[in-house]
């Protein structure tokens, strides 16, 4: 099977609606579950050590999947220097993206970490003005003040306990959101294993670039260390590639509001694991932020279905 082909696998269109939101709840999962490890582990090893793991580690998924089908004759072929350099932006993103996201959920409340983190689609709209000169009308200005609210709500800078970690969990959404910006720059018939492997190499390279520079390095104190360190690589390599098919296969309007259920599912991993229960603290934000994609979302969904005045900001 060709890498071009994969998203081939599945034909017709219900069963690849189901297997794209399958996909994404999947990563949702997967990517949760490496967070709380990285929570784990962060008392050990700085944040720069941990994202280095992570994406050497993360290319075993790559690989295995290359094997599978068989590809790997096909990522060397057909590569121009414009798809080297949105990998190589989306692979530096990826890494800064996690280095703010392993340094917040180290040092606050894991599920409030988390939920910052779900101002992405907030960065997107205002991403996609500046970059892709879209108009921005009236529905989604409103959908970013209203997120910037519930971002408020939830950091709460007036309280004396404020802590400037809040302020990362937002870089690491900025970063995510101009991860997927480049998505949209690198052409529909290049794979996303394909995407993902050369993403990958250059989050892996920028990695080793920030670790050296920061000299920061701590010894893997035992063998379940390893084993830990080797399992958020390869839930994060398995994630990165089931987002990547997911909002390939189907449109992101689609797809989005299965997103959300990341932010329950950091609520009970936060209480089963470090038995964290903010929901008062989170509670109004929350409702902020989802609002905010949704009505985000819905707009989206509005852009692609019909657009009868295109000069008419929408």
């Amino acid at each position: 099977m060709s890498i071009a082909q994969e998203d081939l696998i599945i034909t017709h269109p219900n069963n690849k609606i189901f297997i794209a939101i399958f996909s994404m709840l999947l990563g949702i999962v997967f990517v949760d579950f490496y967070g709380v490890i990285v929570k784990f582990l962060g008392n050990k090893y700085p944040s720069p050590q941990l994202a280095f793991f992570r994406n050497f580690f993360a290319l075993l998924p790559i690989i295995f999947l290359l094997l599978v089908t068989k590809s790997f004759p096909d990522l060397f072929t057909k590569i121009s220097r414009k798809f080297i350099f949105l990998c190589f932006l989306r692979g530096i993103s990826f890494v800064l993206m996690q280095i703010f996201y392993y340094i917040a959920i180290i040092n606050m409340n894991f599920a409030t970490a988390t939920t910052l983190t779900f101002s992405s689609p907030i960065f997107i709209v205002i991403l996609s003005m500046i970059i892709l000169r879209e108009k921005i009308g009236f529905f989604r200005w409103f959908a970013i003040f209203i997120g910037f609210v519930g971002v408020l709500i939830i950091m709460n800078p007036t309280n004396e306990v404020f802590s400037l970690f809040s302020i990362l969990p937002l870089l690491a959404a900025l970063f995510w959101a101009i991860s997927n910006i480049v998505l949209k720059f690198i052409p529909e018939n290049i794979s996303s294993v394909k995407i993902n492997f050369y993403s990958i190499n250059f989050s892996y390279l920028g990695s080793i670039v920030i670790l050296f520079s920061t000299s920061e390095f701590s010894g893997v104190e035992n063998s379940l260390d390893w084993l830990l360190l080797i399992l958020v690589g390869i839930l994060g390599g398995f994630a990165s590639i089931l987002f990547s098919y997911a909002y390939r296969v189907i449109s992101p309007s689609t797809l989005a509001p299965f997103e959300y259920l990341g932010i329950p599912s950091s609520f009970i991993l936060g209480w089963i694991f470090f038995y964290e229960a903010p929901i008062e603290q989170l509670f109004p934000g929350v409702i902020g932020i989802v609002i905010a994609g949704f009505i985000i979302i819905w707009r989206e969904n509005k852009l692609s279905i019909k657009s009868k005045d295109p000069k008419k900001p929408l």
